[in-house]
């Protein structure tokens, strides 16, 4: 029987989503950097992924589930600009290249910020912040959580919480997506279950972390069970409208992003 490939987000905030599934005989996960695992789905290598929210906006024919992500409200920790100088201030950005949902916020941030940067694509790890030129650097995920313990001449911004001061709105970051014809209730139920099964393995997953991120496991602990939310509420998918007309009205995203959230809302 063919497995199905399921692709999920390596990073610590996403894994209670899908830890557990590596145990089913029937699926084949497959860990890696968002912007890794975008090229695979649209190369048709992946049936189904747990991927930045904008690729679901992007993509006509992809849906999502809508009680199953990765979200903030008001603070992440993990996904944020180093920075230099003040964010109208800032000149020129080294963005990531792990994920374009967090580029897409960035580039909203800084120009509600009166920000014109040049922006700079690069394959950013916590160590470059001490050799970049760039005004600011964006990093994501566990290096993200890594350069924040790191002695620097920058300050942390913290991106959702830049959102939630400009929107009022929590962010969601990913969400499970793909083909309507992959994304069965069979595989919703199963989706589900793999959570709430994963969850039970929270220690594990954040002693792991710690020895990464160089965080303790007391705060990652707060960061996985009080700061990322991993069922998305009401408020979150306001939070998710606002961004999809923000990014299509700079193009970021095609005009159809937003009849697709309130599609997958019911409310068209």
């Amino acid at each position: 029987m063919k497995k199905q490939r399921i692709g999920v987000v390596s990073y610590l905030n996403a894994v209670p989503l899908w830890y557990s599934l590596q145990n089913q005989t029937d699926i084949e996960v497959v860990p890696d950097a968002p912007a890794h695992l975008c090229r695979m789905m649209d190369a048709g290598r992946l049936d189904v992924g747990l991927l930045p929210v904008v690729e679901t906006l992007r993509h006509e024919s992809w849906t999502f589930f809508r009680d199953l992500g990765v979200a903030a409200d008001g603070i992440v920790d993990s996904v944020g600009l180093f920075t230099r100088v003040e964010l109208p201030q800032v000149k020129t950005v080294a963005l990531t290249s792990a994920s374009r949902t967090s580029v897409a916020l960035t580039k909203i941030l800084l120009k509600e910020a009166g920000a014109t940067p040049k922006y700079v694509d690069a394959d950013l790890t916590a160590d470059d912040l001490h050799d970049r030129s760039e005004d600011a650097v964006l990093l994501i995920g566990d290096q993200c959580l890594r350069a924040r313990n790191l002695d620097t001449d920058r300050v942390f911004v913290d991106l959702a919480a830049e959102w939630k001061i400009l929107t009022g709105l929590p962010f969601i970051f990913a969400v499970w997506t793909g083909p309507r014809s992959q994304l069965t209730e069979s595989l919703h139920k199963r989706l589900q279950e793999a959570y709430r099964e994963s969850r039970a393995l929270s220690f594990d997953l954040v002693r792991y972390a710690g020895m990464d991120t160089g965080w303790s496991e007391a705060d990652l602990s707060r960061y996985l069970e009080e700061v990322i939310i991993h069922e998305p509420n009401e408020e979150c998918f306001k939070g998710l409208l606002e961004f999809a007309r923000r990014a299509a009205e700079l193009d970021l995203v095609p005009k159809h992003a937003v009849d697709k959230v309130l599609d997958v809302l019911g409310k068209r």
